[in-house]
């Protein structure tokens, strides 16, 4: 009777993931009589259908079976599960020679990367690894997905011209950098052939090179140049420009204009414009910030709005332009106009950023055109957005300096200025060059850009590996409050902001083998890249668990003292993360709390929580605290 719970238990939660969770969707299964029939049935179902997805349930599967310490084909569907693992992976290579022969470079790149996920995690268990198809190793070589990402640049580069190419090319190998070492591999682009006509890498960078100097972008020439000839030039090889720089700089800076008609303010109608700047990445197409063109693509906002530029060489007169693709995340915004600004700021392939460095902006403050301002970098990693990081400047920055380049003292664009703190002096911020080559691909598409996640929200720890503050997965929740992540692919790194990064180049809706640690013991996964909600928490609020919300946002592992399906009550906090909410208000381990309001206010898009606390460190002196949230998370990978 005990087995038959279990096994309804497993049905019951596999049935829920397959039907509501986001990232997949499956036909109707009628109802069988044994449950493990009908959850082979459905992951049956998946292995045709959605193969990847099929193997990630079954991962999990096999992972319960280890955590309790039983063999693999012990699970709830016997040896049927690793049937259905041979199945998916069959079917995934047949999907990927589809991809290869249609022409679909975005399969192509995701079942690369899934299938190389897969050998990472097969590799654990022989009974597995013994099980994967011949083609996975050409498959899901790193060689491949070079291959690949050369191909999508072509693809790009005849679609939408060399800057898209070129960054396109440059954020995979930015993202991968053993990528180009690869470049003389004759051994590994010849395993390739069975499933892909493949070229040199050395030819393709020779190409790319010679596109390089035709556009007179020197730093991508030189880049090329060197892979072309297998060197390695590191990333203190940023090509330098000219003396007269800073003249070329401010050819290449626009004013972005936003008429947005008029606005009632202290009883009359007054002009409503935004100010802004964009600078030239290639002729007539030009680089700025969402914020400044937000009401041109913001479907909740009604009223009129219109954009146009102004050239530096000419600011009185106003040339109409036209968005082309949006990052809100980033805050950046492609754009696209008649006017061709006399100069061109090109993406450095390479580059290197430094605490302390002198950097210039140029931009147009409160209208200002051609202004040049000046100052240093004040810290590379600033975590105020969801998505990536930012550089702290003591740039002067002041309204419509936004979208301007920032240079440093030798010309290299650096970064993007965005924002600024003004009632504080000086404190203000851009987005760095990385960031912006890892963002700007995905700009050329025409529509809103979105950064597929994991769904795990991640607490900063105390310096080590990032630790786990809530798994927001509706149904295959792995990963607790407290585990330790230790591995995400091949490696990882040690902050949020450079695992975004890491996770940037990987195709939506791809596997990624995603490890962690709990009590000295490894927690393993194939996870899909599919969360696509942002950084908000509401989502998740609607479909999991708020007591897993509530961990997340506190920073602290609870168990709820009182037998509840509701959040509420009694909580006994069995683990606090150092500098989240629960470490800054005193609380520690064994501390007891009880939870009187827990809500989420979706007009304000806070979250609301009130409770009492009685606190070692305060003596067990009884506090009640009332915290507020924000509904957008930045530490969510």
């Amino acid at each position: 009777m005990k087995k038959s719970h279990s096994v309804l238990a497993l049905f019951v939660s596999l049935g829920i993931f397959i039907m509501l969770n986001g990232c997949v969707s499956s036909p109707e299964t009628p109802s069988s009589v044994d449950p493990s029939q009908a959850v082979a049935g459905r992951i049956g179902q998946l292995a045709e259908t959605d193969p990847e997805q099929s193997i990630a349930i079954l991962s999990d599967v096999f992972e319960k079976q280890r955590e309790k310490g039983e063999p693999l084909g012990n699970s709830v569907i016997g040896e049927q599960a690793l049937a259905l693992f041979r199945t998916s992976a069959d079917n995934i290579v047949t999907l990927f020679k589809k991809a290869i022969q249609e022409n679909d470079l975005i399969a192509a790149r995701r079942l690369s990367f899934s299938v190389s996920s897969i050998i990472r995690y097969a590799s654990l268990y022989d009974s597995l690894e013994k099980m994967l198809p011949r083609e996975f190793s050409a498959i899901g070589a790193p060689a491949m997905r070079l291959q690949l990402a050369f191909l999508e640049a072509e693809e790009k580069f005849q679609k939408h011209g060399y800057v898209a190419g070129k960054t396109s090319l440059s954020a995979a190998l930015m993202a991968e950098p053993g990528l180009s070492s690869l470049s003389a591999a004759t051994n590994s682009i010849e395993n390739l052939k069975s499933v892909i006509n493949t070229k040199e890498p050395l030819s393709y960078y020779r190409s790319w090179a010679e596109r390089a100097k035709e556009n007179q972008d020197s730093d991508a020439e030189a880049w090329f140049s060197a892979l072309a000839s297998n060197k390695d030039l590191g990333s203190n090889s940023v090509h330098v420009p000219s003396d007269d720089w800073l003249s070329g700089a401010v050819a290449s800076v626009v004013t972005v204009y936003v008429d947005r008609g008029f606005k009632i303010q202290s009883g009359y109608s007054v002009p409503d414009r935004v100010l802004g700047t964009a600078f030239q990445i290639s002729k007539g197409l030009y680089l700025t910030n969402y914020h400044v063109i937000q009401s041109e693509v913001d479907p909740t906002y009604k009223g009129y709005s219109r954009i146009s530029i102004r050239p530096s060489e000419n600011p009185q007169i106003k040339v109409p332009a036209k968005v082309i693709g949006w990052d809100e995340e980033m805050d950046l915004a492609l754009i696209r106009s008649e006017e061709t600004a006399q100069g061109t700021i090109f993406l450095p392939a390479t580059m290197q950023f430094q605490a302390g460095d002198r950097v210039f902006a140029v931009g147009s403050p409160v209208g200002l055109e051609n202004s040049v301002t000046a100052g240093v970098v004040s810290s590379l990693s600033r975590k105020i957005i969801s998505y990536g990081e930012a550089a702290q400047i003591d740039v002067p920055v002041n309204e419509g300096n936004s979208g301007s380049p920032l240079f440093s003292a030798n010309g290299v664009l650096v970064g993007m200025v965005f924002a600024g703190l003004p009632s504080f002096q000086n404190i203000n911020f851009a987005l760095p060059a990385q960031w912006l080559v890892a963002s700007l691909p995905a700009l050329f598409d025409g529509k809103a850009a979105i950064h597929a996640r994991l769904g795990l929200m991640l607490g900063k720890g105390s310096g080590q590996n990032p630790l786990v503050l809530a798994d927001l997965d509706s149904s295959l929740s792995a990963f607790r409050a407290g585990d330790v992540l230790t591995m995400i692919n091949d490696g990882l790194s040690k902050d949020i902001a450079s695992i975004q990064l890491q996770l940037a180049a990987i195709p939506k809706d791809a596997l990624c083998y995603v490890e962690a640690q709990r009590n000295f013991q490894p927690i393993r996964r194939l996870r899909r890249i599919c969360f696509t909600d942002d950084a908000s928490l509401i989502p998740a609020w609607d479909s999991i668990q708020k007591n897993t919300i509530l961990e997340g946002l506190l920073g602290a592992k609870l168990t709820q003292l009182e037998n509840s399906n509701k959040v509420g009550g009694l909580y006994s906090v069995q683990w606090v993360c150092p500098a989240e909410a629960a470490d800054e208000i005193g609380l520690s381990e064994n501390d007891t709390i009880k939870i009187n309001k827990f809500q989420l206010d979706r007009k304000n898009k806070m979250f609301i929580l009130e409770f009492s606390a009685k606190s070692r460190l305060s003596g067990y002196f009884e506090r009640t605290i009332r915290l507020e949230f924000s509904s957008d998370s930045a530490t969510i990978i």
